[in-house]
């Protein structure tokens, strides 16, 4: 009855009695009294009595020096790591998607519909041959779109920017491993596009950050304007390699969906 394989695994620990050295460290220190010993003239092992009440500690594994404890099937336990890692990924895939949409959307409705960018530019040279770029904007107030006002879709915008740059921050941190491969192997060119869309979306997020913070700490109009004339411009570009990067990824939010669906 010892080399059944109910005294050699619990549902957390597995056991290879030929690494075992019958040392009995293992017996001593596992919390729960799970393992006993076989403790024969001819043959000596640690054995699982008691796999019911193993608790999953991993004392044993730790405590063991020549090895003969490892965690129950590996293979399962990677396989399942692996299913977590894939449905953390397609989540935040589809979250960057929809807050995506949305942060264009709120974007675009800013911009157009209350005619945000209607300006009138001009230059001129004072004295001091300064060149003065002067935009004034003409944005109504009474008016709403779907039932908000510019204030309204302001706020709905700048939500949906931190909480995407929140969610493109992770993303980066998730795959900075091939970021940094793409680098060290000279592979730029064949992840331009990748390459490119982040750059474009830094670009875009400290050019619409900064008048954020320009008007909370007051500061001069004309820089804040000037920032967000490029934010707007970079923004439409950003959205045509958004776009482009969204169609090559189609096929794999299909076939992730599909193994988890499994």
């Amino acid at each position: 009855m010892f080399f059944n394989r109910e005294h050699t695994r619990t549902p957390f620990v597995q056991l290879d009695t030929k690494k075992c050295k019958a040392c009995w460290k293992c017996v001593g220190n596992c919390p729960g009294e799970v393992i006993d010993k076989v403790d024969l003239p001819w043959h000596k092992h640690a054995l699982i009595a008691e796999p019911g009440a193993c608790t999953g500690c991993l004392s044993c594994i730790d405590i063991c020096p020549f090895g003969a404890y490892s965690i129950a099937d590996v293979a399962k336990q990677e396989k399942a790591t692996h299913r977590q890692h894939t449905f953390t990924n397609f989540v935040v895939n589809n979250l960057l998607l929809v807050s995506g949409l949305v942060m264009i959307f709120s974007g675009l409705v800013m911009q157009l519909a209350f005619h945000m960018g209607e300006h009138d530019a001009r230059t001129h040279e004072d004295p001091g041959d300064f060149v003065r770029y002067e935009q004034a904007r003409h944005i109504d107030a009474s008016k709403t779109v779907c039932g908000f006002s510019y204030a309204a879709w302001s706020t709905i915008h700048k939500s949906i920017v931190v909480f995407f740059s929140l969610l493109v921050i992770y993303h980066v941190c998730v795959h900075w491993k091939w970021y940094k491969g793409v680098v060290a192997k000279h592979l730029m060119g064949k992840n331009m596009h990748v390459i490119v869309l982040s750059v474009l979306f830094l670009l875009v997020a400290i050019t619409g950050f900064v008048p954020w913070f320009v008007d909370l700490s007051g500061g001069k109009s004309l820089v804040r304007l000037l920032f967000i004339e490029i934010h707007d411009k970079l923004t439409f570009v950003l959205i045509v390699f958004l776009v482009l990067h969204l169609v090559k990824r189609a096929r794999w939010f299909a076939a992730t969906y599909e193994k988890l669906e499994k």
